[in-house]
């Protein structure tokens, strides 16, 4: 067991990536993809490049081992499944085709997709042949057109196509008897009742088909019959309008041959659209509603199949594996995150909520193996990304987040000394972690041994890597606020002054330690600490150091209940943090009133044109960026000092 594997040892001169191990000559593609696939396990277009190869140069059992791989990182993603019986299906091999569609048609991990079911259809009817196989044969496909109907058509709102192929086949088959009429009739019947009562995309057209159908087969029972249909076509065609506005612009292509299959329709690793992810969940809460009135049984089958179908097109977003979990029971929610991790096996969300299952059960083993496998997987796309030349920061916190959960969850598994030996760990990764880590240590053993020495010595070790991260200092800071260690904050703050290269997180230790000795220690320490600050940072204003240093509660109350007009902590931020952003001078020429700053907002829309709005909503909100990207104020007065807008009539005039 392994979350510190070698290559996280050894730092990046340890490590070859597969794709670069060995110089391959051009001729070799396979070896070429076989590198890529175990590079980026994910990448199913890759695998598909190696099976369209291998099935180029005849080698069958090659590309079936190809996809065999595939099914077993992604047994719900069904278009695999259609892809290769679909070939099997062409080449007449039938024995493995059938095997399969039982393979992922049933079992705990069945597939439910129409695209699928179509392939299973397609197999029945062949394997059953009417003009060889007569009645028998006919009973044998209507079977598996009712079993298509009710596992998977019933639940589909684009399922016109296979409506319309059950029809056809009850349309063209020929009695022989008035018996034989008579049972195509009930049958013909029968399927449009059901068919009529769901909202599918060809409803409309179905049922004017449906009661031109009944007029000549009996006028006399037509109005009957279709008056018996009318109130749940009605509503069917209601929900179906329904689910059409709340759905539009859902995306929803999925291949069903080799050819077809390309990026475009292939969902590719860590790439999923934010919009996309909405419309599926607004499709489950509508499905949640059971509009349709459905018993249990039938509804929770409705919902599950919407959950899969979700799966087909965000088969990377960790969202839907784990809202999918939360629906499901406890035994499948399980599998479903098993399932999940396969495709997403860096996914902190699923590895976490898996986590939590085995050790609710006390499966302390699999707990571990469960975060040990998405830290070794972390780890080994930090290498690949430092190789590239991209930056790692990200990444870095990200093996740093999910090795301080483990901490945590050891602790409470196994007790504290588990928890250390964790740390333990991390001290050797000191060049991979980030600073997170010694905090999290700190808080861990200060609140389970109520201790706050130890605490401190993982803090100061923490500083012998991070005394240049103002981040660090400030949350060092933090902790021994809150354990009212005062002798050791003036020796942290003095310093660091000298170390933090970061001047917004300098601002923010200087006004820390300002607010603590105003509210903890006495005025001529704050003024003798605001007076250096004031040196250091002149171009700040003062009130804003003033009204921030009576903050109640992390509550600027003085801006909110006084000096309303001068900007909130919502207009801006102090630093990456928390705070004012005092390196940005404000203007006091817009209002002296009382109005509130959501006031002054909600009427400045009115003077800004509807082009600019819809361009403000297409750009990322403040909170994904962690400094000014642009200063504002700067920009401002560039443009007023150094551009020459023409006025709108000497533009007329010229």
């Amino acid at each position: 067991m392994s979350a510190t594997p070698e290559i996280a040892k050894n730092g990046s001169t340890g490590f070859i990536r597969p794709t670069k191990r060995q110089i391959r000559p051009e001729e070799d593609v396979e070896g070429r993809l076989r590198d890529v696939i175990e590079e980026r396990p994910g990448d199913i277009c890759t695998y598909l490049e190696l099976v369209k190869l291998l099935q180029s140069r005849d080698q069958q059992e090659e590309a079936r081992s190809v996809f065999e791989q595939l099914h077993e990182r992604f047994p719900l993603f069904s278009p695999l499944w259609t892809v290769e019986v679909g070939y099997d299906l062409e080449r007449d091999e039938f024995s493995h085709a059938g095997s399969l569609l039982t393979r992922c048609l049933s079992g705990a991990l069945e597939n439910n997709d129409l695209g699928l079911w179509f392939m299973y259809l397609d197999f029945v009817r062949r394997k059953n042949n009417l003009i060889t196989g007569g009645e028998e044969a006919r009973g044998v496909v209507l079977k598996a057109f009712d079993a298509v109907a009710t596992k998977c058509a019933s639940w589909e709102p684009r399922s016109s196509a296979f409506w319309n192929e059950y029809l056809s086949f009850l349309e063209h088959w020929k009695p022989v008897s008035k018996w034989e009429e008579q049972q195509r009739i009930d049958l013909t019947r029968s399927l449009y009742k059901r068919m009529l009562c769901i909202p599918f995309d060809g409803l409309e057209r179905s049922w004017n088909k449906y009661t031109q159908w009944e007029q000549e087969v009996n006028s006399l029972t037509a109005r009957k019959f279709i008056g018996e249909l009318s109130a749940n076509y009605m509503k069917a065609r209601s929900l179906y309008r329904e689910w059409n506005n709340i759905t539009k612009g859902i995306k929803r292509v999925l291949p069903s041959r080799l050819s077809q299959c390309s990026k475009q329709t292939i969902p590719q690793p860590g790439e999923y659209q934010v919009e996309q992810i909405h419309l599926w969940m607004d499709w489950i809460k509508w499905e949640l509603q059971n509009k349709l009135d459905l018993p249990d049984e039938f509804h929770s089958q409705r919902v599950d199949y919407v959950y899969k179908q979700a799966i087909q097109h965000l088969l990377f977003a960790p969202e839907i594996w784990y809202n999918y979990s939360m629906y499901a029971s406890s035994e499948k929610a399980r599998d479903i995150l098993i399932q999940g991790l396969k495709a997403s096996p860096g996914s902190t969300t699923l590895t976490f909520k898996l986590s939590e299952h085995f050790e609710v059960q006390n499966e302390v083993e699999q707990m571990q193996n469960c975060f040990e496998r998405c830290i070794d997987h972390l780890v080994l796309e930090y290498h690949i990304m430092s190789d590239d030349g991209q930056d790692t920061y990200s990444q870095r916190q990200k093996i740093t987040f999910v090795y301080c959960i483990y901490m945590n969850a050891m602790k409470r598994v196994s007790g504290l000394s588990s928890a250390r030996k964790i740390f333990g760990k991390c001290r050797k990764l000191k060049d991979l972690l980030t600073h997170e880590i010694y905090i999290e240590n700190a808080y861990l053993e200060f609140h389970n041994n109520n201790d706050h020495k130890t605490a401190c010595k993982v803090l100061e070790l923490g500083l012998k890597y991070f005394s240049s991260s103002g981040e660090y200092v400030n949350k060092y800071l933090d902790f021994l606020i809150l354990i009212n260690q005062d002798g050791l904050i003036k020796p942290l703050f003095e310093s660091s002054l000298d170390r933090i290269v970061n001047l917004d997180e300098l601002q923010r230790i200087y006004k820390k330690v300002i607010n603590y000795e105003s509210k903890f220690g006495n005025l001529t320490n704050a003024y003798s600490i605001e007076n250096r600050f004031f040196e250091k940072f002149p171009q700040l204003e003062k009130i804003e150091v003033f009204t921030d240093r009576y903050q109640v509660q992390n509550a600027n109350l003085i801006k909110s209940l006084e000096l309303t007009y001068l900007p909130g902590d919502d207009d801006f931020k102090f630093g990456s943090v928390n705070g004012t952003n005092g390196g940005l001078k404000r203007s006091r020429g817009l209002s002296q009133s009382g109005d509130s700053a959501a006031q002054k907002r909600h009427k400045s829309q009115d003077f800004v044109p509807e082009n600019v709005l819809d361009l403000l909503r297409l750009l990322p909100k403040r909170q994904y960026f962690k400094t000014a990207v642009l200063d504002a104020e700067k920009l401002t007065r560039y443009l007023t000092e150094n551009v020459n807008i023409p006025s709108s009539e000497s533009s007329t005039a010229t």
